[in-house]
């Protein structure tokens, strides 16, 4: 199966704004984009500096607009965080959690709602390619490279039956953790 949504880095605005990405369908065409802060605030960050907000970044999508929003859910020598889209009003589209479990180099990826789904590590060498799989551990699904040489960062997401915000912040989310 072809990914049906990408996601690619068009610019870093600057060393302290951030990045700016653009959301892509399987024709080209541009459906969305999203500024993502430099060093966005956790929704129970500890240290609140004046005039920081914890608003998280604005992800515009089919005309849409949501918040990728996070919080530690636990913190230690890794941090475990809890990551959700949000509609403007506050209320979670999507939810995934990033957990250490025992000894493992690298942290599990689930998404906890509104489907139950993980993010595997990569298993391939020259494209990057993260299988995505179901409560039973079926492939379902994958975040991957579109070809093993780009200038800039770019996946592409192939999950059937996934809305597009789903398809966004698995994207999105993939690109955090799993880069």
């Amino acid at each position: 199966m072809q990914p049906t949504l990408f996601v690619r880095q068009t610019s870093s605005k600057s060393i302290w704004d951030g990045f700016a990405y653009a959301f892509t369908d399987a024709t080209g065409a541009e459906v969305g984009s999203m500024n993502f802060a430099f060093s966005p605030r956790a929704k129970n960050a500890r240290l609140n500096l004046p005039g920081s907000s914890d608003t998280g970044s604005v992800l515009h999508l089919g005309g849409s607009q949501y918040l990728f929003r996070f919080e530690y859910t636990r913190r230690g020598f890794h941090n475990d965080v809890r990551y959700t889209l949000e509609t403007p009003a506050g209320e979670p589209i999507c939810t995934a959690d990033v957990v250490f479990e025992g000894n493992k180099l690298r942290p599990a990826l689930r998404l906890t709602q509104p489907l139950k789904l993980e993010v595997l590590p990569s298993n391939a060498f020259w494209r990057k390619r993260f299988p995505i799989c179901d409560a039973a551990g079926t492939e379902v699904g994958a975040v991957q490279e579109p070809r093993a040489f780009s200038v800039g960062f770019e996946y592409g997401i192939t999950l059937p039956n996934a809305p597009p915000p789903v398809q966004a912040f698995l994207l999105l989310l993939t690109h955090v953790v799993r880069r």
